[in-house]
């Protein structure tokens, strides 16, 4: 029994060697495969990074394209439904991939009481007395928010593109006021649904 122990002693050893070897390579393999996919996941993200340094550069050109050609309508007709459209287009190369769309419409802007409100008490006006001026200004409020409709359009700029098979988009927007503002003021306070009797003068 006594001389065969070297030999297991031996083998033994040799089988622990192979199992280091075996844990070795799949240690290795797979931080192979995690260098291969970080490496593969920094190169989407810098192809990512130039499509949106492209949009951003494609998005502000053609907002100031636009900006000009509808300034001039807004300028003849004024703010209202007849001036507002929507139009769609690609660019050229080397940008063929990009795709760009723009409306006009009527402004979202408004001012609201809530709002004004929680800005008020915000502030450290107590709540009483924020309501109180703010009801005894609901005329003014009402006359800036008509103001604010009658006189701003609201451009947005899509710009789009695909990229491994998503897609993605990138909006810009800006507001265009006439160069002779409408004032019309009225008498009627809104209520908040949008009902109010209009009068006054008109500058």
């Amino acid at each position: 029994m006594t001389p065969s122990q070297p030999t297991i002693s031996r083998n033994l050893q040799a089988g622990f060697t192979l199992l280091e070897i075996m844990i070795a390579s799949t240690i290795f393999a797979l931080s192979i495969f995690a260098l291969v996919g970080s490496a593969t996941s920094s190169q989407r993200s810098v192809i990512e990074s130039e499509k949106l340094f492209q949009a951003v550069q494609l998005g502000q050109s053609k907002m100031v394209e636009l900006e000009l050609k509808y300034q001039k309508i807004i300028d003849r007709d004024g703010v209202k439904d007849g001036s507002f459209t929507e139009d769609a287009g690609s660019f050229d190369k080397p940008y063929e991939g990009f795709r760009w769309t723009s409306k006009l419409s009527e402004s979202s802007l408004k001012i609201g009481r809530n709002d004004l409100l929680s800005l008020m008490t915000d502030l450290g006006i107590e709540k009483d007395a924020a309501e109180e001026q703010l009801d005894s200004q609901a005329l003014v409020l009402t006359n800036l928010n008509k103001m604010i409709k009658e006189n701003y359009a609201e451009l947005l700029v899509r710009i789009e593109w695909d990229h491994l098979g998503r897609k993605s988009s990138m909006p810009l927007m800006t507001h265009l006021i006439p160069a002779s503002p409408k004032i019309q003021l009225t008498t009627t306070v809104d209520d908040g649904g949008g009902s109010s009797s209009s009068g006054g003068s008109t500058q």
